[in-house]
């Protein structure tokens, strides 16, 4: 009887060691269009293959967003899209961000810049493009991001 105990306590413990949370991780969100910036609280929850990010808006309640990385397949679930890996990145400093957006273009491109660990870093689309950091900065640092990411999505492929 002790070891059907025991081996229930140590896979449960198992289970439930596998899962990460984060919980309310300042997001700091910056529009290209205007100099306001926006607080969200972001949530991650872990259940592999499944990775739920969750951005609250803290002095607005119904503005939240939520997303699904799917790792086995490589793409992000909204709620009412799925972005897929479009073989575009972007090199941070210390992480790389793959470009997402829609197999089917309707009337204009949506690009989600993200990164697993990170979350999302960036919404490219047309008239609202928003950054996601975890850190504050500057106008200027907003704008030389926000060129770097539209030069690495608009770059070529030359292979």
């Amino acid at each position: 009887m002790k070891k059907v105990i025991l081996r229930t306590v140590f896979i449960s413990l198992l289970i439930f060691s596998c899962k990460r949370k984060q919980v309310d991780i300042p997001i700091f969100s910056y529009s290209i269009l205007n100099d306001s910036v926006k607080n969200f609280k972001l949530n991650v929850n872990e259940k592999e293959p499944i990775i739920h990010y969750e951005y609250f808006h803290q002095k607005d309640t119904i503005k939240r967003l939520f997303f699904k990385y799917n790792s086995d397949k490589d793409l992000l679930i909204s709620n009412l899209d799925t972005f897929y890996f479009n073989k575009k990145t972007y090199n941070s400093k210390s992480l790389q961000f793959k470009f997402y957006q829609k197999k089917e273009i309707n009337s204009h491109k949506r690009f989600l810049v993200f990164n697993k660990n990170y979350g999302l870093l960036a919404n490219l689309a047309y008239g609202s493009d928003y950054l996601f950091l975890k850190d504050s900065i500057s106008e200027m640092d907003k704008k030389l991001l926000f060129k770097a990411l539209f030069y690495d999505l608009n770059k070529i492929e030359t292979d």
